[in-house]
């Protein structure tokens, strides 16, 4: 789980430093929170916690926020998205595009209660709802292009000889 782990990692290092260096000031993407969203539909669930939990940290340690929003936003993700792998084929544009929006939905909806719940005199405010809005619905947009790149990275990584199952069972029985 290690490898795959540091490489996740470092996809999510390299588009959190995208999202808040180069998009932030003009563009409210999350391609971070897409690829939480991903790992947690397509790889065993402790990768996925793990990748949320770094993920979650990172954003916590840049932002103004309490530690362990972002996480619990994460960590919201990976819900989500074992929940949508169930019931979803998440092969087609149309069911992406469903669950990627449910997913954000609900992170942006337990982000606000926690931020309501800790400041609830000055979160009220219309400017924070449309920040809200736009940024879900700009990522809902970005969310085919993003798991079509993902899966690409992951048929590259399987021809060098990476396989997503080696982690999650042991490649020779115990004896």
């Amino acid at each position: 789980m290690s490898l795959p782990l540091i490489l996740f990692s470092l996809i999510g290092l390299g588009l959190f430093y995208f999202q808040n260096l180069v998009l932030f000031p003009q563009v409210h993407l999350s391609p971070v929170s897409l690829l939480v969203f991903y790992a947690g539909f397509k790889h065993p669930l402790p990768l996925a916690l793990a990748l949320a939990a770094v993920m979650g940290v990172l954003e916590d340690s840049y932002a103004l926020t309490p530690l362990g929003l972002h996480m619990f936003g994460a960590l919201i993700l990976v819900a989500a998205a074992r929940f949508t792998r169930r019931r979803f084929l998440l092969q087609h544009l149309g069911p992406q595009i469903l669950a990627s929006l449910g997913a954000l939905t609900l992170q942006g909806l337990g982000l606000s209660l926690i931020l309501f719940i800790i400041q609830p005199k000055d979160f009220l405010s219309e400017d924070w709802l449309v920040y809200q809005s736009l940024k879900i619905v700009g990522t809902t947009a970005l969310a085919p292009l993003m798991f079509i790149l993902l899966a690409g990275l992951e048929k590259l990584m399987h021809r060098w000889g990476w396989r997503a199952d080696r982690s999650a069972t042991p490649s020779r029985p115990l004896t």
